[in-house]
């Protein structure tokens, strides 16, 4: 039984005699009520006492873990709240001071003083602030806390479209992709039942090392907008890299798609039959030109357009009776505006009007060699503005080159 059931055990002992002996009870059972509660007294007493030595010896490890601390021979780990400094379970003395935390709060002042921001509630270090950043600087320098670059690249993957679609790896010295690009023989063949296939598979592939692309942009506070809280400055910095970052990634992997060596065969670049117009055809033979030779795809065949693309040609595709193809049909992701031929549509807005990409996204696979990084500086230029670069090393490329086809609506003749 625990504390509070003894309690209540024992007052209602009390209770049962506190007017005198009830009438009908016997001088036994009162014998034995008596001897109850002198057991319950006695068990309460030593679970009472019990917790107030574990008290006392808790408040005496914690003092003594603290003066370990700050005498710096306390044992680091940061794997717990920030609020608790001190451990001595087990009788060892552990820093438990969460030096993670401490050290993203660092980092956002210390970036804030390096672009010239002044923090509404200061920039200078606390104690813990400073050791954290000494610990984690003294090999490395300023890097940005895993926290906010896992932040800022799911910001990224929300808003760049093709960016979040594709395979990613996070390889940080070389990548290279394996690109299957054909299978020369033995793709299909019949046989009898229960017989070995008479022409073996034959497939053609080639190596690509990819180096990385430096990806910068810069974020620009004027000074009317520098004083900021800690945490309304982290937030800006996380949302405005991320958004400059987005539009120069998918923008990259577009580009990468159009690549002579590693974007989509030449035989998947095609145009619509008829000047400027799209129809079900059109559609349908980009769609018989995807290929996978077998390479895992969930995520299935995807269409990319802008906004101009989706709603003044693939929505107007209709059949015989005047119905639309295109079936508008939202989900979580903002970006789908539909289906089409069962495929979802994506609205990106680094698509050019008049192209349509459809291919399997999983079968492009990128590399994060470096980044997300920031650094922050005062322009120079006699603007006064606070400066914030965001930087990403990246590169990407097909590893089945007819993973994609690229549509465009022919031009009229002139």
């Amino acid at each position: 039984m625990n504390l509070e059931e003894l309690l209540k055990e024992l007052q209602a002992l009390i209770d049962k005699y506190k007017d005198g002996t009830p009438d009908g009870t016997t001088d036994d059972e009162a014998q034995q009520d008596e001897e109850r509660m002198a057991e319950l007294t006695a068990e309460i007493e030593r679970i009472t006492n019990e917790q107030t030595n574990a008290r006392n010896a808790r408040n005496a490890a914690l003092a003594n873990a603290r003066s370990a601390i700050e005498s710096g021979t306390a044992a680091v780990v940061s794997n717990v709240p920030l609020q608790r400094s001190a451990s001595a379970a087990g009788g060892i003395v552990r820093d438990v001071t969460d030096y993670d935390a401490a050290y993203r709060r660092a980092w956002v002042k210390e970036l804030a003083t390096r672009g010239g921001i002044q923090l509404g509630g200061g920039n200078e270090f606390t104690p813990v602030e400073r050791t954290a950043f000494a610990h984690l600087t003294s090999n490395t320098g300023s890097v940005v806390p895993k926290e906010i670059q896992d932040q800022i690249i799911s910001l990224i993957d929300n808003s760049a479209v093709l960016f979040g679609d594709a395979a990613r790896s996070t390889l940080k010295h070389q990548f290279e992709i394996v690109r299957h690009k054909s299978i020369t023989k033995g793709d299909a063949g019949t046989t009898t039942e229960g017989a070995a296939p008479t022409d073996d598979e034959q497939n053609g592939f080639d190596t690509i090392s990819l180096v990385g692309e430096e990806i910068k942009k810069t974020v620009k506070m004027s000074r009317k907008m520098a004083v900021q809280s800690m945490d309304g400055f982290e937030q800006y910095i996380i949302n405005e890299v991320a958004a400059r970052l987005a539009v120069a990634a998918n923008a990259y992997c577009h580009a990468q798609l159009g690549d002579a060596d590693l974007g989509i065969a030449t035989a998947n670049k095609i145009q619509t039959a008829t000047a400027e117009k799209l129809v079900k055809a059109d559609v349908v033979k980009a769609l018989s030109l995807l290929k996978t030779f077998g390479n895992p795809a969930p995520k299935g065949s995807i269409f990319y357009a802008n906004s101009n693309m989706i709603w003044n040609y693939l929505a107007m595709i209709e059949d015989a009776n005047g119905r639309s193809y295109f079936v508008d049909e939202k989900t979580d992701d903002p970006t789908v505006q539909g289906r089409i031929f069962g495929k979802l549509v994506k609205q990106d807005d680094s698509m050019a009007d008049g192209k349509l990409k459809v291919g399997f996204p999983d079968l492009l696979k990128g590399n994060v060699f470096d980044g997300i990084d920031v650094q922050g500086y005062v322009a120079t230029d006699g603007s006064q503005k606070h400066c914030f670069d965001g930087y990403l090393l990246y590169d990407c490329g097909l590893v089945v080159p007819e993973a994609f086809v690229e549509l465009t609506i022919k031009p009229k003749a002139s």
